[in-house]
């Protein structure tokens, strides 16, 4: 850093410290620090008992390079009225922390002189879905009557308390890709939340994760066609939502950890044709996976289906149709409750990665077959070689140094089928046969037999005559 360079920042110190103590009624804390990079300048106001926004920057902000980025951090403070925020002269790309505070409120038009901020944190205050209205992101105002828009591309609101949001909150922010609402008490996606997801025709990343919801209505992620990033971890699905579907096209990551559902089966993924990493993983209920499961995921790369403590079993066919067009490269099966895997599973030679340990596993023929033949025993980290739990002579060995000994040698060719010819018959057989033709033939004749009978009797009866009687004849009547 050059001396001219050096006396600049320092001349900034001096007037950030010299206005934060002379502004009546702005941030009553100690001077910010500023720190210059190569492409990022921070104005550091983190953890100074700030309580309030200052009215205007120091005018040596100005002359910051215009090719970096400014960083505003008020990370860990007492602010609880975000006011609006000081232009930053020059088109810097801005970024603003507002992480650790007590936020309840934000102004109307809070940001709009920062026409080039892309970068919102509100992570852990106490803003409410009442507060959050679209006017806190509008733009300049045009003198027409109408606002413009801010280039606003990722807005962290984790951890407050938003129940609901307002419908038109993404109204002036056309270009939002990335969206943080995780730990917030949403529990239902109600129709004015689902209108403000939707509105975002940009969003690429949504974090619905710890938000208590139990089902996504099929019609939410209508027009998210960027969409290639999701996380609905920490919440209360029994199944995996089917709405994602209609996003199948675009979804590249799906994050579905803790979640009380009990098995996996060929509806879970349908239409994720392009989702590239799944991750299911601490999942207290889950039991098994069953056949075609990850069929449709014709595009899988990684999976993680780790920490699931109940998990004993894994279909043999649950990439079932994928074998032949192999993409995965990464199969993690860390933590669970697995004691065998059958050795067709997968193609376990075409992965680079492979993680098994934390199972109990039996070291038996089929793992013998996965580990030695088809070399699964290579693509262990290191540090992660899975231990034989049974049988007990084998527990505790490290699962790449079995050898059994009575295992079959796992050839592929089969021993030719032999042909049948009447010397391989025997008298037993022989007579076997005729005692049993005799059985069919004396049944079908006793059978017949009862038959005729019974036809013979039906039809006697209904040829039998009718006798007429002549009541004047007839001396009983009389």
């Amino acid at each position: 850093m050059s001396l001219a360079r050096v006396f600049d920042v320092l001349v900034i110190l001096c007037v950030l410290v010299a206005s934060s103590r002379a502004l009546e009624g702005n941030a009553t804390s100690s001077a910010c620090d500023i720190v210059e990079e190569e492409t990022i300048v921070t104005i550091n106001c983190t953890r100074r008992t700030i309580d309030r926004i200052t009215d205007a920057w120091p005018e040596e902000v100005s002359k910051i390079p215009k090719d970096v980025h400014v960083f505003i951090t008020f990370y860990n403070n007492s602010i609880t009225n975000i006011t609006k925020l000081p232009k930053v002269p020059g088109s810097h790309q801005v970024a603003v922390n507002f992480k650790n505070n007590q936020v309840v409120d934000i102004v109307p038009g809070a940001f709009s002189d920062l026409t080039f901020l892309t970068f919102v944190d509100l992570t852990n205050n106490l803003l409410t879905g009442e507060v959050l209205r679209s006017e806190i992101f509008q733009g300049p105002y045009d003198g027409a009557g109408e606002y413009g828009n801010i280039a606003l591309e990722s807005l962290y609101l984790s951890h407050n308390e938003i129940h609901s949001l307002d419908r038109y909150l993404f109204q002036y922010t056309p270009n939002l890709t990335v969206l943080w609402l995780n730990y917030n008490p949403i529990e239902i996606l109600d129709q004015v939340t689902l209108m403000a997801i939707s509105s975002a025709v940009n969003l690429k990343f949504l974090d619905l994760s710890y938000t208590g919801i139990d089902s996504i209505p099929y019609e939410a992620f209508k027009g998210l066609t960027n969409l290639n990033q999701i996380d609905l971890s920490g919440n209360k699905f029994v199944t995996v939502p089917e709405s994602l579907r209609l996003v199948g096209n675009s979804l590249e990551v799906l994050t579905f950890n803790n979640n009380p559902i009990v098995e996996l089966n060929d509806d879970s993924f349908n239409d994720l044709t392009h989702l590239i990493q799944l991750e299911v993983g601490d999942n207290d209920y889950l039991e098994e996976v069953k056949r075609s499961t990850f069929s449709p995921l014709k595009s899988l790369r990684t999976l993680h289906l780790c920490h699931n403590r109940r998990l004993r079993y894994i279909s043999h066919n649950a990439f079932r149709g994928l074998k032949d067009q192999w993409t995965l490269t990464e199969v993690h099966l860390d933590d669970n409750n697995l004691s065998e895997l059958s050795s067709d599973l997968m193609p376990w030679s075409k992965l680079v990665l492979l993680g098994m340990s934390g199972n109990n596993w039996l070291c038996n023929c089929d793992l013998a077959n996965i580990v030695t033949k088809q070399g699964a025993g290579q693509k262990f980290k290191e540090d992660e070689i899975p231990y034989c739990a049974a049988p007990i002579k084998l527990s505790g060995q490290y699962i790449t140094n079995i050898t059994l000994t009575f295992c079959p040698t796992f050839d592929d060719t089969f021993n030719r089928k032999k042909g049948f010819s009447m010397s391989d018959l025997k008298p037993k057989h022989v007579l076997w046969s005729i005692f049993g033709v005799a059985t069919v033939v004396g049944l079908g004749m006793v059978i017949g037999l009862l038959v005729n009978g019974i036809k013979a009797y039906i039809k006697r009866m209904r040829s039998q005559p009718i006798h007429y009687i002549n009541l004047n004849e007839d001396s009983s009547f009389a």
